[in-house]
């Protein structure tokens, strides 16, 4: 098929660089979602898989938005579809090969939960079928739906960065040595796991926060109605707005907001601990660097989003960072597991040695 141009030690440049050039779509992908999310533009289509009928409706107001989503969704599903076949035929290891399956079946279903999403809202028959499946409301089932939606896209990224690490040269050529081991402990593995468990629940409050509308709830960044906690008992809340809210909503959303701020500086503080600590380790220290960088800039973002009241140019870039701040996070935690593995390996081949070759090991 044109990628077996395999090199001697199993590295395969072609089908690398398909690799990242799948990834670096989904990351516009999830560029384009976030757009939907931030211009409110996500019922701007009633329909699904078409939009109006059609493969090419008007271009004009959300319909843009929406329909260039499903339109760059398509694309990447298509590239997902053409590298699980591409590991099916040229990729030796199994893990990766299986990785590329979940990829293309987490597609098709990502696409699956987005058209329903849409319909939930247009089509009576499904909202009918979804009351009779839940019990519940078509908002709680919405909210369930797009927070599903937006999770199962970072999932999706992650699991192609994973494929981009696996199949790049560096992995394939690395082997364990002395300093590497030295420098990541198992501390370091256990704080990278802590750390990235941490970050998938951020994704998961931060689109609630999204699709419950809570990114306001608390006005002022840093702190909370002037206060560190949010004065929980007594919550301001105004019955004469447009669309009134009763105080139980009010607290939820306060609820919301202030759990996601939160995890959000303890994210802070765990990958500020793992740079100080980790960041002359020759390949984890770059990726700490980076997570300090990211996590940093996601810190400023969100209080741009507050300060600018949720301006599209700060909530756009605030949901990519937190993608990116994932997926570095999980290469990062695929590396220390590798070093940690090399190291117990070498370190058993040690103990295994005749007694002569270790006071040559010893000696050298």
């Amino acid at each position: 098929m044109g990628f077996r141009n395999f090199r001697r030690d199993g590295y395969q440049p072609l089908l690398h660089r398909f690799a990242l050039l799948t990834a670096a779509v989904a990351v516009f992908l999830i560029v384009a979602g976030a757009t939907v999310t931030s211009t409110g533009s996500g019922d701007a289509v009633p329909d699904w898989p078409l939009s109006y009928g059609s493969l090419n409706p008007p271009m004009i107001g959300g319909i843009f938005y929406e329909h260039g989503h499903r339109l760059i969704a398509g694309f990447t599903g298509i590239l997902v579809a053409i590298l699980a076949l591409l590991l099916w035929r040229n990729e030796s290891r199994k893990y990766v090969r299986y990785l590329g399956y979940a990829a293309l079946i987490g597609v098709v279903v990502q696409a699956t939960l987005g058209g329903l999403r849409v319909l939930l809202i247009s089509t009576e028959s499904v909202q009918d079928a979804a009351f009779a499946l839940t019990g519940a409301s078509v908002e709680p089932t919405r909210i369930a739906v797009s927070v599903t939606h937006a999770f199962l896209a970072q999932s999706l990224l992650c699991a192609l960065f994973a494929i981009v690490l696996f199949t790049s040269r560096k992995w394939i050529q690395w082997q364990n040595t002395r300093e590497f081991a030295e420098s990541l402990p198992q501390r370091a593995k256990t704080v990278s796991i802590v750390l990235t468990v941490t970050i998938f629940l951020q994704l998961v409050i931060g689109a609630l926060v999204r699709h419950t509308q809570a990114g306001l709830a608390i006005p002022d960044f840093p702190l909370a109605f002037g206060q560190f906690i949010p004065p929980f008992g007594n919550l301001p809340n105004n019955p004469n707005a447009p669309f009134p809210l009763t105080d139980g909503e009010v607290f939820l959303k306060v609820l919301v907001h202030y759990a996601h701020r939160l995890v959000g500086f303890l994210i802070f503080g765990l990958v500020t601990y793992l740079y100080i600590k980790y960041r002359k380790s020759p390949i984890a220290g770059k990726f700490y660097s980076v997570l300090m960088g990211l996590t940093s800039l996601q810190i400023i973002l969100g209080g741009i989003n507050i300060w600018s009241g949720k301006s599209v140019l700060a909530t756009i870039p605030h949901v990519v960072v937190g993608a990116l701040i994932l997926a570095s996070s999980i290469l990062v935690s695929l590396w220390v597991y590798r070093m940690q593995r090399g190291q117990s390996k070498s370190s058993a081949s040690v103990k295994n040695l005749p007694e002569h070759e270790l006071v040559t090991a010893g000696n050298s």
